[in-house]
């Protein structure tokens, strides 16, 4: 199958609440609360909805909040708004996994109320983001990734040769 671009935007979903797992193609894990009441500097890149990390249990503290992909995904970044170093807050960057491992971390963002796009810098696959920031204090929106078949690069070599070797073979008979 051809790459498949996604943009999570949230902007179908109405009131607030936990998003839901298979949302977007994504696992959330229950680590996500959308709303769409306006709150500056919480202003989404699009609409009115956007998430939040959930900090009802942990307190807002710097902390990771995962999500992860239902196939593996180029994931290309999200956008923030919330409050920043100017107002005492943490940045926000994102660490990118596959099987378990650590294969790429962002640069970070200093968030303000102007949503901005924060890039993960990295285009190989991944299977979870986690999102390293203050919780509480930002908000993220139109979450972008790709999704496509990994091409092997000998596989059409592979098929033709079969191919050629069954005519081949059927020839001789």
């Amino acid at each position: 199958p051809a790459a498949q671009a996604v943009v999570v935007g949230f902007d179908d979903l109405s009131d607030s609440g936990p998003v839901a797992d298979g949302y977007g193609g994504i696992t959330w894990g229950g680590n996500w609360v959308y709303y769409d009441s306006a709150q500056d500097p919480y202003n989404p890149s699009s609409d009115f909805q956007r998430i939040y990390a959930d900090y009802s249990s942990s307190g807002s503290v710097f902390l990771a909040t995962s999500f992860s992909f239902a196939v593996d995904a180029v994931f290309d970044g999200a956008f923030f708004a919330g409050r920043g170093r100017d107002e005492g807050h943490l940045p926000v960057y994102f660490e990118l996994f596959l099987n378990g491992i650590s294969v790429a971390i962002s640069s970070a963002l200093d968030m303000n109320s102007t949503p901005t796009f924060l890039g993960s810098g990295y285009s190989g696959l991944v299977d979870e983001v986690v999102v390293w920031g203050e919780r509480g204090f930002y908000i993220m929106d139109d979450v972008t990734y790709n999704t496509s078949a990994v091409p092997v690069p000998a596989a059409g070599f592979l098929l033709f040769g079969a191919l050629g070797g069954l005519a081949l073979l059927r020839r001789r008979k």
